[in-house]
């Protein structure tokens, strides 16, 4: 958020409330050379989880100040001041201290702890993310924020390499609510693994004419049936009809069905985008996050298809495979 003057005594009693705060944090921050007048006058926007504060470049240099109750990730993203063109911004450890960044190509934070530490670490490999990064990262960070990523990197979707880390975890990495998150989802991913029975759910206005409806409507039934989570903003998802519609148009019958379920969209906007798209399969509206929780898919597209019984046949298909997975069961 923009810094707005704010009545001379509140300002001081907020300033003085600030500067006397054992968690405060204070980030001053340099243009690289190479960088000094295109960054001249641009936004600096510091951002963990939404945009939090703004500064205004001037003469190569920008300032933040704020209270860390315990350290957080945030990414510094910088704005031109004319064309808007983002310019290479970088990250930063929030934590009580003296925070030093010089913004360039590659961003160095230094001054703290955990900075310093993530500043070597990202010399020692030339700011390479390789898998010797992460581990590295995580060995060293296994009960602090600079644990998060690593674990995320190294488990995320792979529950075996996601359970050894989180028994080499401290308590803070394991209460992180992303790691809670993720653990979770693991959890979901492993309950319905190919060869499952489908695990039903129903939305309640999620029909076409707003009366309620159920995954078990379709799926269950008889039928081989390609169930498609997507939405209307999702470009790969849009990216995938022709092939789905060239495979509806294969297999369509009394053995196959296609299903659409829009997640995390706006029922008006799935509406919309309708005529355009032409989906000749029924669509289940307003799902929002309910089968992404039930079946633990972080991304879309997502396309399970589910057996005559009910049973996950296979997941995550997608392009070609989708019809040649069809031919050989039909």
């Amino acid at each position: 958020m923009k810094r707005y003057i704010l009545p001379l005594v509140a300002g001081l009693v907020s300033l003085a409330s600030c500067n006397n705060h054992s968690n405060t944090y204070v980030i001053k921050g340099t243009i690289d050379p190479s960088l000094a007048e295109a960054c001249e006058g641009c936004d600096v926007y510091l951002w963990h989880g939404r945009i939090t504060d703004t500064a205004t470049v001037k003469a190569g240099a920008f300032q933040f100040e704020g209270i860390a109750e315990e350290p957080e990730i945030a990414k510094l993203i910088v704005f031109g001041p004319a064309d808007r063109s983002p310019k290479p911004g970088g990250q930063v450890v929030l934590e009580p201290g003296k925070i030093k960044v010089t913004v360039g190509d590659v961003t160095v934070a230094k001054g703290t702890r955990l900075n310093d530490d993530l500043g070597r670490l990202n010399a020692k490999y030339d700011n390479h993310r390789s898998t010797e990064y992460y581990q590295e990262l995580f060995t060293a960070h296994r009960n602090d924020i600079l644990g998060v990523s690593p674990m995320l990197v190294m488990g995320r979707g792979n529950k075996p390499v996601f359970d050894s880390l989180y028994a080499l975890a401290g308590d803070y990495l394991k209460n992180h609510p992303d790691i809670d998150t993720e653990h979770e989802r693991l959890a979901q991913l492993e309950r319905t693994a190919v060869g499952a029975m489908f695990t039903d759910f129903t939305i309640e206005h999620g029909n076409a004419d707003g009366s309620p409806v159920s995954l078990s409507d379709y799926v269950g039934k008889g039928k081989y049936v390609l169930v498609d989570f997507w939405a209307s903003w999702c470009g790969p998802c849009k990216e995938e009809m022709p092939n789905l519609k060239e495979v509806y148009k294969r297999f369509k019958g009394d053995k196959f069905e296609i299903v659409g379920v829009a997640v995390s969209d706006k029922r008006a906007d799935t509406e919309a985008i309708l005529p355009q798209l032409e989906l000749p399969w029924p669509i289940i509206f307003d799902a929002q996050h309910v089968p992404a929780e039930i079946y633990g898919f972080n991304a879309i597209p997502h396309i399970i298809l589910f057996g005559p019984d009910g049973k996950i046949v296979a997941r995550e298909l997608r392009g070609e495979q989708i019809g040649e997975l069809l031919s050989s069961l039909l």
